[in-house]
């Protein structure tokens, strides 16, 4: 049996699991955020509280990710109905999420189609010949001030107020969420004062850099896999575009077994809860890039993707005012 033919056993739905898994986490998530305001005052025990709320918040966001891909409940109705009631708390428009996200799926590692991605990679004969400004605006936008803290601050804040492709999905999604988080920062506000707005912004920050930690570890170490049509199939980006992560069975749980995201990206309908057991399955066909916590930190210094050595590679130093020659 073949990888396709084996993953294809571990895509049957769950409802009961389903429901235990977002109202498990849903309570979790309300009851850190209500110790944390709580105990607001004592900084030892309110940042350990502020990461563990943070924690939840992206285990919310994955159990809608799989609502999105349709994969979570046995319905599609269910998914969409669960998935909208999660959006308010992630920050995240349903509608739009889904479809951006499910874009960056059917264009894993093509080149040409580098807009569907969630962190965007210029080629090395595209910097060498870019000017200045543009090699500047470039360097800022893959620093980790940028990629960590606020750009995610500024796509969960802002940009998903009005999120890309958002008329195309319905504008009507976008302003009934935009209505809820509204409602839900005023509830906040009313029970507890101002202290439960800052103690969820301070959540929201911790969030966000573990939001796009994740996907930029998985989507930019040294042997990945990036190509141009006609070479480029669909499988081969799936398994060699993505990494595993390997942080652990309690960061798998955390994050809903993202850490698996070869298998993930080949085949999105296995739910979070049979992917782990998927894998396990199929491990022996999977030649997967498994990356552990320090080797993550190390895929920092990857910011261009080189065509000519199929690698990532990292910027050209010093940037002049000259343009780099091509290599």
């Amino acid at each position: 049996m073949n990888i396709r033919d084996i993953s294809r056993a571990y895509t049957t739905r769950s409802n009961t699991i389903a429901i235990l898994n977002v109202i498990g986490t849903l309570a979790a998530y309300f009851l850190l955020l209500w110790l944390a305001i709580t105990l607001a005052d004592t900084w030892y025990l309110l940042l350990p509280l502020s990461v563990a709320v943070a924690f939840a918040a992206i285990r919310l966001y994955m159990l809608q990710h799989d609502c999105g891909h349709g994969s979570f409940f046995t319905t599609r109705r269910l998914n969409d109905t669960v998935g909208r009631l999660m959006a308010p708390f992630t920050f995240a428009p349903y509608n739009a999420t889904k479809y951006n996200h499910n874009q960056h799926h059917a264009h894993i590692g093509d080149l040409e189609h580098r807009d569907a991605g969630e962190i965007f990679t210029m080629t090395l004969a595209e910097y060498c010949a870019a000017p200045l400004w543009k090699r500047l605006g470039y360097r800022l936008y893959r620093s980790p001030l940028i990629l960590f803290f606020i750009g995610p601050l500024f796509v969960y804040l802002i940009q998903y107020r009005f999120p890309k492709n958002g008329i195309k999905t319905g504008v009507w999604d976008v302003m009934l969420n935009n209505l809820a988080i509204g409602l839900y920062l005023w509830g906040l506000y009313a029970l507890f004062g101002a202290t439960a707005l800052w103690v969820l912004g301070g959540s929201v920050i911790i969030a966000g850099f573990f939001g796009a930690m994740i996907p930029y570890v998985q989507h930019n170490f040294e042997g990945m896999y990036w190509d141009r049509k006609p070479s480029h199939t669909f499988e081969v980006a799936a398994l060699q575009s993505s990494a595993v992560l390997d942080f652990g069975r309690v960061y798998n749980f955390l994050t809903a077994n993202i850490a698996y995201h070869d298998l993930h990206h080949l085949n999105a309908n296995i739910p979070c809860y049979n992917l782990r057991k998927c894998y396990e399955a199929c491990e022996h066909l999977l030649d997967s890039q498994k990356i552990g916590f320090i080797q993550g930190l190390g895929c920092l210094r990857w910011k261009l993707w080189d065509e000519d050595a199929n690698k990532m590679i990292a910027f050209p130093a010093p940037i002049s005012f000259a343009k780099p020659a091509h290599p």
